[in-house]
């Protein structure tokens, strides 16, 4: 190996361990902002993201609606700017214990903000005007059917399923005061279900 190959070795293996711990820190990131915007969004339903068991690839998904929020980016943008700027200034960056409460505010604060994004798109979801959840009719055993819930209700919106449910929703009139008015929510076993139709606006041009 030339002195050439030999200085530029370190160099790339380096990179490749930055890159990996990056990627490390990224991806917890998304997953905090992912599972925090589901426990807001779901918990205002009376659920919680673990009765969907939901995986990993569908809890980072749900960080979009996170990050594209004009917020988190003007956000973002300030602590990468007061970061950059503090490294310049100090060493204080390059101290352990420092980087770690960091990474901890930093963690309960997106954590705050993810659930307070998914409540309110939970907000929106409950109101009839605005709900962005598809309709959905089912097809399935009458001798399943329990009291308020059964498929012969034609404006369920779909709010999730998983393996063994299908969880849906009927969202409020918007003349209605949403303060005294309960939402309900209807669970359907998939064993129950013969067949499911999904019926979702088209945006306009």
């Amino acid at each position: 190996m030339t002195q050439e190959q030999s200085s530029s070795a370190p160099t790339v293996f380096g990179f490749a361990k930055n890159l990996a711990e990056a990627s490390i820190v990224l991806a917890t990131g998304l997953f905090i902002l992912g599972y925090s915007y589901l426990y807001g969004y779901y918990r205002a339903f009376g659920l919680s993201p673990d009765d969907l068991n939901l995986s990993v690839n569908t809890v980072l998904v749900h960080s979009i609606p996170v990050i594209r929020n004009t917020v988190f980016v003007i956000t973002s943008i300030c602590v990468l700017l007061a970061i950059g700027t503090f490294r310049k200034s100090a060493r204080i960056l390059d101290k352990p214990a420092f980087v770690l409460l960091l990474l901890f505010v930093v963690g309960l604060a997106a954590s705050w903000y993810g659930s307070w994004v998914g409540r309110g798109n939970a907000l929106r979801d409950t109101h009839l005007s605005t709900s962005t959840l598809p309709y959905v009719t089912f097809d399935g055993d009458e001798d399943a059917e329990q009291g308020m819930c059964n498929f012969a209700e034609s404006n369920y919106r779909l709010l999730g399923r998983t393996n063994e449910w299908a969880y849906v929703v009927i969202p409020v009139d918007d003349n209605q005061d949403i303060a005294a008015t309960n939402i309900r929510v209807c669970s359907f076993s998939n064993a129950h279900i013969h067949a499911m139709r999904l019926q979702v606006g088209l945006e306009g041009k």
